[in-house]
Formats: C-alpha cells, sequence, structure tokens
C-alpha cells in the first residue's frame, strides 16, 4: 500500500509532534534480513505527491510504534525495524533513526531532530536536499494541468529515498558523505560517541529533518585489489623457474575473457604464494592492459638481464613507475628497519583512503584512544587546507606520531610485516617508543604534549630557552626561522663565528638544516655562497640554546614501559653508539640528547647500517626522509668501512599526492620482493570481496536476485 491511503486529518507536523513525545530507536537495514517470525509491511511511496518520501516514512514510524514483532520495507530498499526487536532476533542495524522534527528553516530543524534524539552535544554531518521544489504542490492526480507537478513530486520522493539510503551506506562504511564519491574520505567519530548525520529535506511546513546514528554492521570495505587496481606476487625457487612462471601467467592472462575471470587468475596466484621461496616479483598495474603491458616489460628486462645475471652475479633490479619490481638478489628481512619521520611531513587528507579500505583496523584504532585528537583531524581533514598551515609545533608533532602509530599498526596487525630495527628523525625517535609497543599508554601522550610547555613555549612560541640563551629580556623581540640549504657542514662552520645567534641543527646528506635568528642565518647562507628555502617553523630544537631543557624533555619522555618488551627489536638513536637499552631512563635520556643536540642524520644512517639495517621502510606521512636516505647511501664514499657499504635501499608506505593505497601497494611490493615474511590475507579477502561482487552483478543481469550489501564485520556501538 501506498503511504498517502492511511492520511488522517492531523497535518504532517502535528503527527511528526506526536512521535517526538516518544523516545526514537528505528533500525536500518540495507538488505533484507533473514528473520521471518517478523511481519513484513511493504510501504510504496506515492510517487504523486511532492511529500510521498515523508509520509511513507512517517507511515512507517507510526506502524512500528503500535506493534510489536513488524518490519516496514520501503520501496524494496529499505527495511525498518524497532530497534528493540532487532536486538532480539540478533539483526544488526546499518544505522538507526534517533530523532524527527520539522523547523522553518534547517537549523531549527536540526536542533529539534537532534533534541529528540537526545544528541544535542553532537556534531552531526548535515546532508541538506536542494529546496528549488516546490514543496506546497502535493499532487494526488495525474491531469494534464498537473502533470509537470507531478513529474516533480516523483522526482522529489525518490531523490529523496536514494539520498536517504545513500547516507545509511555512508553511516555503514563509515565514510563522511560527499556528492562525490571517488574523493570519499573516513569518517572519524568523536571519542566512545557514535557518529551522527542529519538529513534535511524540503517539506510543506518548512525543512523537515531526520536524526541518523551509527550501527553495528559494516558494509563491504573498498577494495585493496580491484579491475583499476591489480597486484600480485610470483615467486619461484630460481630465476628460471620464476621466468617460467611469469611466461605462463602472460598466457594465462591473455587468454582472460573479462573482469571477472582476470581476477580469479590473480586469486589463484596469491594462494599458491610461498612465503618461503627465494624468488619473488611483483606485478601492479592499474588495469588490464596495463598489466599486460607490464608483464611483457618484466619479461624482457629478464631476458634481457637473466643470463648476464646468472654468469656474473650481477643483481637484477628492476622497478617500474607503475609499482612492478623485480630485485634477483633480495636484502631479506634480518635488516628490516622502521623509519620514523619528523615535524612538518603532516600534510591535508592524508591517509584519508586507508580507513575506507581497512575499516576493522580504524574501528579497533578509534576505541583505543582518540584518533581524532592522534590526527588532528580539525587542522588536517576538511575543506579548508589552509588550516594545516595553522598548526603549532604540538600539533605538528601529535599529527605527525598518529600518522606514524596507523601506519604502524597497519603494518604490522594487516600484514604482520616486523621489523628488526627502528629508528627516527628528529622527533621520529619518540614516535619509534609510541608506536611499538614500548609505552604503555602512548595515547596519554598526545594531552601531554599539548599541555607541555616544552614545545608551547621553551622550544616554539615564546621560545624561552632562545632567551635564556641570548640573556634577552622578557620585552625583545625573537624573529627566529630556519633554513634547508644545500650545503656541507665543512662549507657553513667557517662562518658561525661571525653569526654567533645562528646555528648548524641538521646535518642531511647533502643539506643541512640552519637555524637562529632569522637575520643572522641570510647573512650566513649569503656569506657562505648559498641559497636557503625558509621553513617558516619555529623550532630551536638541534641548537644550543635547547640544553637549556634537557633535563625536562628527559623527564617528559620517562613513560612506564609495557610488560613484554619487544627485545627482538634494536632501537638505534642518534645520541647513542649501541641501540638503547629497553628501561624507561635510558629511552628518555636518549630521546632528550637527540632532540637538545645538533642532528647528524647522516652519521645516524651510517650507523643503522653497521648494525645491520638494509631495508629502511618509512613510516609516516610522505616520504621526505626515504629521499634523504636515498642521497645519503648515494654519497657514501668508496672510504668507508665495507659493512657500511653494503646493498640498501629506502621505500615508504606513503607520499603526498599519491594515492594512499598505490603507495601502499609499491610498498608492500618492494618488501616481497626482498623476500620480507607478510600475510596476504588483506589481499585475498579483498579480491574475494569484489569477486563476489562481479559475480552477483553477472548473475543479476541473468535475472537473478542481487544482495546489494555485505556485512564484513560487527563494530562495536558506542552512545
Amino acid at each position: 500500500m501506498t503511504a498517502s491511503s492511511n492520511i488522517t486529518q492531523s497535518s504532517i507536523s502535528e503527527r511528526i509532534a506526536e512521535q517526538q513525545t516518544k523516545p526514537m530507536r528505528l533500525a536500518l537495514l540495507l538488505s533484507k534480513p533473514d528473520v521471518d517470525s517478523v511481519n513484513e509491511h511493504f510501504i510504496a511511496i506515492d510517487t504523486q505527491r511532492v511529500d510521498g518520501f515523508e509520509l511513507a516514512l512517517l507511515h512507517s514510524v507510526e506502524t512500528l510504534s503500535s506493534t510489536r514483532n513488524d518490519m516496514v520495507n520501503i520501496g524494496d530498499r529499505l527495511w525498518i525495524m524497532p530497534g528493540l526487536i532487532a536486538a532480539k532476533h540478533g539483526v544488526h542495524a546499518h544505522a538507526y533513526i534517533n530523532g524527527i522534527a520539522v523547523g522553518d528553516n534547517q537549523v531549527e530543524a536540526v536542533t529539534l531532530a537532534l533534541a529528540h534524539a537526545k544528541r544535542l552535544h553532537a556534531q552531526p554531518q548535515i546532508v541538506a536536499l536542494d529546496g528549488s521544489l516546490d514543496v506546497s504542490a502535493n499532487v494526488s492526480t495525474t491531469s494534464s494541468a498537473d502533470a509537470n507537478a507531478g513529474t516533480h513530486a516523483s522526482t522529489h520522493a525518490q531523490t529523496t529515498l536514494t539520498a536517504m539510503v545513500t547516507l545509511v551506506e555512508s553511516i555503514a562504511s563509515r565514510c563522511i558523505p560527499s556528492k562525490d564519491n571517488s574523493n570519499s574520505q573516513y569518517w572519524f567519530s568523536t571519542l566512545h560517541q557514535s557518529r551522527v548525520a542529519a538529513l534535511c529535506y524540503p517539506a510543506a511546513a518548512g525543512v523537515q529533518a531526520m536524526i541518523l546514528t551509527q550501527g553495528r554492521a559494516l558494509i563491504a570495505a573498498k577494495a585493496l585489489i580491484n579491475t583499476q587496481r591489480l597486484w600480485l606476487p610470483l615467486c619461484a625457487a630460481s630465476l628460471t623457474q620464476l621466468r617460467t612462471k611469469l611466461m605462463d601467467f602472460s598466457t594465462q592472462l591473455n587468454s582472460t575473457a573479462d573482469d571477472l575471470s582476470l581476477l580469479k587468475l590473480i586469486n589463484t596466484r596469491l594462494v599458491d604464494y610461498q612465503t618461503d621461496a627465494p624468488l619473488a616479483l611483483v606485478l601492479m598495474a592499474a588495469d588490464r592492459s596495463g598489466l599486460v603491458q607490464e608483464v611483457n616489460a618484466m619479461m624482457s628486462k629478464m631476458s634481457a638481464n637473466g643470463d648476464l645475471a646468472q654468469s656474473s652475479n650481477a643483481a637484477i633490479e628492476y622497478k617500474t613507475p607503475a609499482g612492478s619490481c623485480f630485485y634477483s638478489a633480495p636484502l631479506g628481512h634480518h635488516g628490516l628497519s622502521f623509519v620514523y619521520p619528523g615535524v612538518g611531513t603532516v600534510y591535508p587528507n592524508m591517509l584519508s583512503q586507508l580507513g575506507l579500505v581497512f575499516p576493522d583496523l580504524y574501528a579497533e584504532l578509534e576505541n583505543q584512544g582518540d584518533m581524532q585528537s592522534m590526527l588532528q583531524t580539525e587542522y588536517l581533514y576538511g575543506a579548508d587546507n589552509s588550516r594545516a598551515a595553522q598548526m603549532s609545533l604540538s600539533q605538528l608533532a601529535i599529527a605527525g606520531v598518529g600518522a606514524s602509530y596507523v601506519l604502524t599498526k597497519l603494518l604490522q596487525q594487516e600484514f604482520a610485516i616486523e621489523p628488526r630495527f627502528a629508528l627516527g628523525y628528529s622527533m621520529g625517535e619518540a614516535a619509534m617508543w609510541a608506536n611499538l609497543n614500548v609505552w604503555q599508554a602512548p595515547h596519554r601522550m598526545i594531552a601531554a604534549t599539548q599541555n607541555s610547555s616544552i614545545f608551547s613555549q621553551d622550544i616554539s612560541g615564546e621560545l624561552r630557552c632562545v632567551r635564556q640563551q641570548w640573556q634577552l629580556a622578557d620585552d625583545e623581540t625573537i624573529v627566529w626561522n630556519s633554513f634547508v640549504t644545500r650545503a656541507s657542514i665543512d662549507e657553513l662552520t667557517p662562518h658561525l663565528a661571525d653569526h654567533p645567534r645562528a646555528y648548524i641543527a641538521i646535518i642531511q646528506g647533502d643539506t643541512c638544516v640552519i637555524a637562529g635568528c632569522e637575520s643572522s642565518c641570510k647573512a650566513l647562507l649569503k656569506q657562505a655562497g648559498k641559497r636557503g628555502i625558509a621553513a617558516n617553523r619555529v623550532t630551536a630544537m638541534h641548537t644550543p640554546a635547547a640544553l637549556n631543557i634537557t633535563t625536562s624533555v628527559s623527564q617528559f619522555y620517562q613513560q612506564p614501559l609495557v610488560e613484554n618488551l619487544p627485545h627482538q627489536l634494536q632501537f638505534i638513536s642518534a645520541a647513542e653508539a649501541d641501540p638503547v637499552a629497553l628501561t624507561s631512563h635510558a629511552i628518555a635520556q636518549s630521546i632528550a640528547d637527540t632532540f637538545c643536540h645538533q642532528l647528524d642524520f647522516t652519521q645516524l644512517i651510517h650507523k643503522a647500517r653497521h648494525h645491520g639495517c638494509r631495508l629502511f621502510v618509512e613510516v609516516g606521512a610522505d616520504r621526505q626522509i626515504t629521499t634523504l636516505i636515498d642521497k645519503i647511501n648515494a654519497q657514501s664514499s668508496d672510504s668507508s668501512p665495507a659493512k657500511v657499504h653494503a646493498k640498501v635501499n629506502a621505500m615508504a608506505v606513503n607520499a603526498k599526492g599519491g594515492d594512499d593505497i598505490s603507495s601502499l601497494l609499491k610498498c608492500l611490493g618492494q618488501l616481497i620482493t626482498h623476500r620480507v615474511p607478510m600475510s596476504l590475507s588483506p589481499f585475498i579477502r579483498s579480491l574475494n570481496d569484489t569477486i563476489n561482487t562481479l559475480s552477483q552483478q553477472a548473475a543479476l543481469a541473468d535475472g537473478s536476485s542481487l544482495i546489494r550489501n555485505s556485512e564484513t564485520s560487527l563494530e562495536g556501538e558506542p552512545h
């Protein structure tokens, strides 16, 4: 039946007001639940009325509030049950309706609906439909004079239903509602609170608003591998066998008839992958034709260099822009090192796609701590990208460690990748202790960092340690800056005596960072005949002024440690010759010594190589440290110890300006070709989901029914 067949003399506003006197918790489902004992009522939308959707929804609410064991089906697109009945039958909702209201405008309607939902404390994501339709034209006949109005009514009713279904899908996929689904972003929630959304649409009495909150059911995550992002490894015991496998795959690839058969072929290769095989290559492409090109290029490279490599022991090192790669002399996992970047690498909307592909991981991380604070989402996620430039030193530090935390847990928990070494660039040393299961409560460091005078007043802000070092009065101004310059320490040191308020803060390959009084730094660069790129960031870290707060920094980082420490890991500090002992005091002192002294990152990399680091994986936002490590390794002279000159490789998990998932896959591909053990379960799981979706679409084309959404997991339901 249609909702309009049950219209009473009361207006919609009065009927909504009546519902507001009762608590509301209606479970929303994107597919029909398998519950036989519940009575299903089908309600069609009266497309001849502009308020057809509002009437259908209101009739559903009234029906469910007056019965005990019923379920409403709106147009075979949305199923609604009382929350208690859903819980009784073990049905997990994708979302809930918790409040409804009508107001003169959007603000009033949303406020009233939030009050009904008891969510006035929440800041909902608001989806507002276009109000250009004449909502007063409630057409119930189809005369020629009203034909145009009827068309508008039908469009409005269907558009509103579609908007509601889409919003439920967004909630169930933890995706911020957006008109552009191709650029969708993860929807972070406030700590221990559910996600809240408001759907607003024009109604006869003004604006109608509905409050939706998250349920436990998550719909299928975005694909890690699909027809637009192809990735697969091939492994073998020898170079000859690997070439044979590649040729066999090429033959099978050329015989695939469609996307479904291609993905099934890749899935077979993933299942057959052997972690302990001596050699492996990885193929990566954006589509089937690109994959054919990558296979042909790989075969040509292996054919041209294979015989030479076997006869002269020359290693094949091959990497394409698309991400395909192969190393005939893999470096192995014994030298795997996680490298943590310092302050200033974060950027707007960083890692924004990861939560949509790995929603279970993000749900777990949100249950453990406040991800909004950890990633400083107020500044880094949103329409105004300029807010990132307003971040303080403490905010940049927190967000940098937060990005590293997310990526570390991704590598460890999803792909079971475990490093043998860890090191950091500047404040990255604190990140490695926070991220690698050493400190008991790393999340507590967020508030501590925000509230510490170390970051807000001593080495930044007022620069109290600099004021003390220069013996300045409180009313004397400090104009501080830092500059990156392509110069060696030998080229800059002779001029330091002439500019006592300029310092060489960091040595990093073919560049240095000088910091201090802005005019003194500029004068030093001019005298040395060098140019500098201003960082426009106020931090006195790694300068002599920071020595005044060494004790304070050490006390700040003296944190309680977990009971089961990762003794298999070696933590390398810029301040220590040997790996740091796993004691609270030793860790805190090494961090303080690194922060408060000049940083020689070049020497740190040489030291790490001496200890056995061979694969440097940058675990943080962007790939700035990877670039530095590449330059440092390229500059190593032949006169250095042979052990330092053993072959090494640096790579990054993330890259600014690139696709988050593609960057991740390129990094994982390189690790596989270097024979680092990892779990391929995320690939297989994602590929199976994609194959099932394509199979359902094929079945639908043949006239079979289609299951629109599948639950991949259940998430705890905050309030």
